[in-house]
């Protein structure tokens, strides 16, 4: 992008050439300033302007004194009248330097076509110039409209963000309310000043409850005692991530923490407020995978439905193993007691013993 050169303190129609003048030239390194501009462009038109009809004739006349005309020209009087109309477009300077150009580089009267190719030549610079001073206006325009867009999108965007504002600050009104509602109701197993914008900035509003989406805000203000649970220690878990972002706690014990809220909130509490008035001394960053994983803990006991992860099917299947051996355990037992009852009725009673196990052994070998 071009720079701009700095405006003099007074410009004259004169003097805007001399200063500017050197700046009209392809590639453009620097704008004039837009307020010179007018003027600059008034000059080179007038510099472009046409020569009057006699400075043509003359123009005409002193080429025809100058140099040998061909035979190849018929008629000089008629072909010197149509190269005048040809060169009335140009200025009567470029005129007289063309005749001056020829006089140095031809040996015979020029053509038409050649005349108007000197002049194109001397002229081009002036038009060069001119349409460096049109790209200038243009793109001063251009930084106009820009810094006018810029000055628009920055008051829409100021525009949004007060929006937003406001609606954050109605937003932390209400969840203000319902929290004091929700205390009102649930003494103190309600939620906490500040846990519903806690909880919110961490659980989305809906969540599953028996395959079903529950809003657990509007659950706790139609006074539902899951709700007021959920929020608690949602809002907890918040505040476990933001200690470990402030890098006040690491990320195993941020882990730690998370896996505490939900089985034992008394003694999480009072290790996150520890930590929320401790010094920085870990680097701050974003919770692992596996802490996202112990939120869903939190669902669970609070009754809402969760996913179920690799190992808490590992852990389940433990404990079915440890059901089952229990189990076998028990039958060999049973087997023992049962052999020992049989031995001691058969030394106290052994004619009745026999016709006991007689009998259950017969009945075992129909089966």
């Amino acid at each position: 992008m071009a720079k701009i050169v700095p405006l003099p303190r007074s410009i004259s129609v004169s003097s805007a050439f001399d200063l500017y003048g050197r700046l009209l030239t392809w590639p453009v390194g620097e704008l004039v300033p837009l307020a010179a501009l007018p003027e600059l462009q008034s000059e080179i038109e007038a510099s472009l302007g046409p020569a009057q009809l006699y400075e043509v004739e003359m123009t005409v006349a002193a080429l025809g004194a100058s140099l040998k005309m061909p035979g190849t020209i018929e008629d000089p009087e008629k072909f010197g009248e149509a190269m005048a109309v040809e060169l009335a477009e140009y200025p009567a300077d470029i005129l007289k330097e063309a005749i001056r150009h020829a006089r140095r580089t031809l040996d015979w009267f020029p053509s038409i076509k050649e005349m108007i190719a000197i002049c194109d030549q001397l002229i081009e610079p002036r038009r060069e110039q001119r349409r460096v001073v049109t790209w200038m206006i243009h793109e001063h325009q251009r930084h106009g409209d820009e810094a006018d867009r810029s000055q628009r999108e920055a008051e829409a965007e100021a525009r949004r963000e007060a929006e937003r504002d406001a609606q954050l600050g109605r937003r932390r009104e209400w969840l203000r309310n319902l929290e004091f509602q929700a205390r009102e109701h649930f003494g103190d197993e309600g939620p906490l000043p500040g846990d519903g914008e806690l909880a919110e900035s961490l659980s989305t509003e809906w969540v599953n409850r028996s395959g079903r989406k529950e809003s657990w805000l509007l659950a706790l203000a139609e006074g539902e005692h899951w709700a007021a649970k959920f929020c608690r220690l949602i809002a907890l878990a918040a505040r476990v991530k933001q200690v470990l972002e402030q890098g006040r706690v690491s990320w195993n014990g941020a882990l730690v923490l998370a896996k505490m809220v939900p089985t034992d909130q008394a003694t999480a509490r009072r290790q996150i407020e520890d930590f929320e008035s401790s010094t920085t001394t870990h680097p701050g960053d974003q919770p692992p995978e596996s802490f996202w994983r112990a939120l869903w803990k939190i669902h669970s006991a609070c009754g809402l439905d969760a996913p179920r992860f690799p190992e808490d099917a590992a852990a389940a299947a433990i404990e079915n193993l440890k059901h089952l051996t229990g189990l076998a355990a028990l039958a060999d037992t049973r087997a023992i007691l049962d052999h020992q009852v049989r031995e001691q009725w058969e030394r106290q009673q052994p004619a009745l013993a026999r016709v006991l196990w007689r009998g259950d052994d017969q009945t075992q070998e129909r089966n």
